[in-house]
């Protein structure tokens, strides 16, 4: 976005009364206290900002959004991950992401902070409605809605997410799944890896739990080509799974957990080439899912010998401490429990590996700087699949 040219006489009567353009969003705001005219104030902000994004990054960890109002006087509130979305321990607060003005034009600003290899989801918040900021192109799709993102300067690449497709894919396949214990039909998805067909080889399985979201929402078996292509990961089965309701079936839900490792299990093992052994058998949930994952992993630790939990909820940890079993089960199975940083409920993660920890489980604990989003499962299934896995052959 470039000044409007007539703006320009007034900032060079700027610029010669105070030497230099600001370079720094401090000398801008420096500036503008020393700006008496608020035509030739809010001219400073307009060249400031046109040759920079939105939000300005600075000394590679602090953040500061410039804010225009819509033309009919509403300023929004800024929240998102860096601020924990407004929530605070006391509950909701209206008052977090208020943008501060910068008297006598219609810019205002708001100051933040993140880590240095961050990525955050934001959005502009006018009352009720959550809408994208028009000045940063970067903008995500997620469940709640389109938002905005930040990739902070040292966030690493990952090609998995976003590189090329590779010519070797595997192969997805969906159908309708009858289950004589939930009295219903489930939808799954079977991936593949590319070269299955007309191999001999055996494969490990990887269930994941919110099939549906995995499978096609957020393309995982596209990651997982370029993974396997890579040679990150070694070649696996995926079979994922959809529930009818997530509130019920992850919640320690009798029928659903045998639906899963007494009808699916065996016929996907009968069905392919799997290794059908409980250490080359892994269930991965994220979030409520997470949830439904450690306890598939505890009920079934015959069936599910490795366990990955992205994100899990406050209540996951108790399926170890409220429970006699959970307590014998978790020596059996290796556990992968990941928390993000930003994540209003991170004690979730934290707690799940300390019950963990304290029950004398394998596991390995990881925290990532982002949010509780969808991009961000998808991001680390890798960091997961990597530790619970075999190393793949070279």
């Amino acid at each position: 976005m470039r000044p409007s040219l007539t703006w320009l006489p007034l900032v060079l009567a700027v610029t010669a009364a105070c030497g230099a353009p600001p370079a720094s969003v401090r000398d801008l705001l420096k500036a503008t206290e020393r700006t008496t005219d608020p035509a030739a104030r809010a001219a400073l902000i307009e060249t400031f900002v046109a040759t920079r994004p939105n939000p300005v990054v600075e000394q590679n960890a602090r953040l500061t959004f410039f804010v225009k109002d819509d033309g009919s006087g509403r300023t929004p509130r800024i929240v998102g991950d860096f601020n924990s979305w407004a929530t605070t321990p006391q509950g909701y607060d209206a008052k977090v992401g208020t943008l501060t003005r910068i008297e006598g034009t219609p810019w205002s600003y708001l100051e933040s902070t993140a880590f240095t290899n961050a990525r955050l989801e934001y959005v502009f918040l006018y009352e009720k409605e959550a809408v994208p900021d028009p000045r940063n192109p970067h903008k995500i799709r997620t469940f709640a809605g389109e938002r905005s993102e930040i990739k902070m300067p040292f966030r690493a690449g990952q090609p998995e997410i976003d590189g090329p497709a590779p010519s070797a894919k595997g192969t997805l396949a969906a159908e309708t799944f009858p289950s004589r214990t939930l009295n219903g039909t489930r939808r799954i998805w079977t991936y593949l890896p590319a070269g299955y067909e007309g191999g001999q080889d055996l494969y490990p399985t990887v269930y994941f739990l919110d099939g549906g979201n995995y499978a096609e929402w957020m393309e995982v078996p596209a990651v997982l080509d370029r993974l396997m292509a890579a040679k990150s990961l070694p070649p696996f089965i995926a079979v994922f799974v959809e529930p009818a309701s997530r509130q019920e079936e992850y919640s320690r839900n009798p029928a659903w957990r045998a639906f899963v490792a007494t009808e699916l299990v065996p016929a996907i093992d009968k069905r392919f080439r799997t290794f059908p052994a409980p250490e080359q058998r892994l269930i991965f949930g994220s979030s409520l899912g997470a949830y439904g994952a450690v306890d598939l992993a505890v009920a079934y630790s015959s069936v599910f010998g490795l366990c990955a939990a992205i994100s899990p909820p406050a209540q996951a940890s108790t399926l170890l401490t409220n429970q006699a079993q959970g307590q014998r089960a978790v020596h059996g199975v290796r556990f992968y429990v990941m928390g993000a940083v930003y994540d209003t409920d991170v004690m979730g993660a934290r707690t799940l590996r300390t019950a963990l920890e304290e029950a004398s489980a394998d596991v390995k604990y990881e925290e990532v700087p982002e949010g509780h989003a969808a991009e961000t499962f998808r991001a680390y299934i890798d960091n997961a699949l990597r530790t619970l896995l075999p190393a793949p052959v070279s």
